[in-house]
């Protein structure tokens, strides 16, 4: 069967970006906006709970819908002048939802315990509001800094994604557009690698005044907003944003670096396959092979439905309807922006997948990871709005155990030797990514926003402290690292989640513990469906101990996940053995 390549768009607002339907629809909002205000003015809490949901739904849809245009085609002007406008209407909505905020921090117990006995179903969200209400200032203050967050915060965010979506790389006498070069760097040819980095460098290098601007105006906005609170410690709201303690993000570090050495043992390993002395950043993602193996989309389409079938009838029935249903924008080709989503749009019950797909297992694995997003918003869909919304480290659950089920699948069912190699060595690149590499971005995020406390952070000291960063956390494993990462990677330049790594990662070994669970247990279907439906209305630590019986505060169930990875390292150097 052939499965289409390129989304549909239009059974949500017709007409793309110049959408009439679309324009109504903001209107509309606009004006239930007007009447959500009055309500939580008139402390009407009950009613406004109500409108708040449905209004968030609608916001939902639109963003989604915005972002799938800009995404789809970089250079549509339109598409950024209604993302322009989403950002003014998101911030009338949280001006409305921190005066609800206020309210509820001003209620008395019995008034609050009243209100979530007539709420039970999102109970867990307004207990959470109030309490987080309780370490910010007054709503007046924090709706002045969210309106000045439009032009200014986001308004960097924003700058930094238009600059990068115009920029082109040359490469062999083409100019590439950001995405596109990207995808050299995962070439065989080690020439064509360097090239493709050199080219990076030297464009970036051009413009890096300008980057560190963006990136010291975005520290320094979120400092000072911190500063005003009264919190001493920039991780306290990256922290509650994956309603997790500070104490389960230094054990997982902590674990990660205490089996550091396997993941060592697999570069220099790696290097000698490509007889090199020492892995350089542009080996990172180089193939073993000369000819890596192909897969056609429609072969890839049918492989995770065939594996996913095997995990849970549920994943496979739903990917099968998303991958027919157009849902799913793969096609490769020019003009679109670079990386891959997956995007929730609530009012129809459906998700919309993004993604650049050229044939290869690595592409292979990222839809696989996309549909395991839009199989987690399946679950969730049938809740209260504000029951719907995980958190940035556990929302990585189902993408990575999608991811997982179908790598680990691909490696068993490969019965070359050298391209199980291939296909392992696939999979243990992308723990090095989780592990290592997402680990420095950890570390230089955090030894920048100490620097910028003191003031600018030149460009020369942000590639120093990038590739310290790179440095500590890869073990000193590479001859060469990329001191320019903290202006080309987009994670840095988000507005809406503080610290856009550590949740990864934490997803990364989330989704391996529970599926090294997931081998040892019977009909864990049901389990795991629950698992995901409390995502939206528990704090990590919570959510692994009632559903897992983990406690994430300990080393233990991190390095189940880990151990994985061990047992994995030594599959690839015995088999690197016997093939070579």
């Amino acid at each position: 069967m052939k499965f289409p390549q390129v989304w549909d768009l239009e059974r949500f607002f017709k007409g793309g970006s110049a959408s009439s339907s679309f324009q109504e629809t903001y209107k509309d909002v606009a004006n239930k906006l007007k009447e959500l205000e009055k309500c939580f003015h008139d402390e009407q809490l009950s009613q406004g709970i109500s409108l708040s949901q449905a209004i968030s739904l609608e916001l939902r849809e639109m963003e989604a819908f915005v972002s799938c245009l800009i995404a789809q085609n970089v250079k549509d002007t339109q598409a950024r002048i209604l993302d322009s406008k989403m950002r003014t209407l998101m911030t009338a909505y949280q001006n409305c939802m921190l005066l609800f905020d206020e309210k509820l921090k001003n209620l008395s117990d019995k008034a609050f315990d009243t209100l979530v006995q007539n709420h039970q179903e999102i109970a867990f969200a307004l207990k959470e509001r109030r309490l987080l209400s309780q370490e910010k200032l007054s709503f007046k203050e924090e709706a002045f800094i969210n309106d000045l967050m439009i032009d200014g915060y986001h308004g960097w965010s924003q700058v930094w994604s238009s600059f990068i979506g115009e920029m082109t790389f040359p490469f062999q006498g083409e100019r590439l557009f950001f995405g596109q070069i990207e995808n050299k760097m995962a070439d065989s040819n080690r020439k064509k690698r360097k090239e493709a980095f050199a080219s990076i460098t030297s464009e970036f290098t051009k413009h890096e005044s300008l980057f560190a601007q963006i990136l010291n105006h975005l520290g320094g906005f979120r400092l000072e907003v911190y500063k005003k609170r009264g919190w001493t410690n920039f991780l306290q709201e990256p922290l509650e944003e994956n309603r997790m303690e500070s104490i389960t993000l230094e054990t997982m570090w902590k674990t990660i670096e205490a089996n550091q050495a396997p993941l060592i043992e697999y570069l220099k390993c790696k290097a000698a396959l490509l007889k090199l002395e020492k892995l350089s950043w542009v080996d990172l993602e180089a193939p073993l092979g000369s000819v890596s193996k192909q897969i056609s989309y429609d072969e890839a389409a049918h492989f995770i439905i065939e594996q996913f079938e095997h995990f849970s009838p549920k994943m496979a029935a739903f990917a099968k309807t998303a991958l027919e249903d157009g849902w799913i924008e793969a096609e490769d080709r020019r003009g679109k922006s670079p990386g891959g989503f997956c995007t929730a749009l609530p009012l129809k019950k459906e998700s919309r997948i993004f993604m650049t797909y050229s044939n290869t297992m690595t592409n292979l694995f990222t839809l696989a990871h996309e549909l395991g997003h839009a199989f987690h918003n399946l679950v969730i869909f049938p809740l209260p709005e504000m029951a719907q919304h995980p958190k940035m480290n556990v929302a990585e659950t189902a993408s990575t155990m999608a991811e997982m089920i179908v790598t680990q699948a691909a490696i068993k069912k490969e019965t070359d030797p050298r391209e199980r190699l291939y296909l392992l060595d696939d999979h243990l690149s992308r723990a090095v990514a989780y592990l290592m590499n997402i680990y420095a971005r950890f570390l230089f995020e955090t030894t920048f926003y100490e620097e910028r406390k003191k003031g600018f952070v030149s460009q020369e000291k942000l590639c120093f402290l990038m590739e310290e960063a790179q440095k500590k956390a890869f073990g000193g494993a590479l001859e060469t690292y990329h001191p320019l990462f903290w202006a080309a990677k987009m994670h840095f330049y988000f507005t809406d989640v503080p610290f856009y790594n550590f949740p990864y990662t934490f997803g990364y070994l989330f989704s391996l513990g529970i599926y090294t669970l997931s081998q040892s247990e019977d009909n864990f279907e049901d389990k795991y469906w629950a698992l995901l439906e409390d995502t939206g209305r528990m704090r990590v630590e919570d959510l692994a101990h009632s559903h897992l019986q983990m406690d994430l505060r300990k080393a233990d169930f991190w390095q189940r996940g880990l151990d994985v990875i061990t047992k994995d390292v030594k599959t690839f150097i015995q088999l690197s053995q016997e093939v070579f």
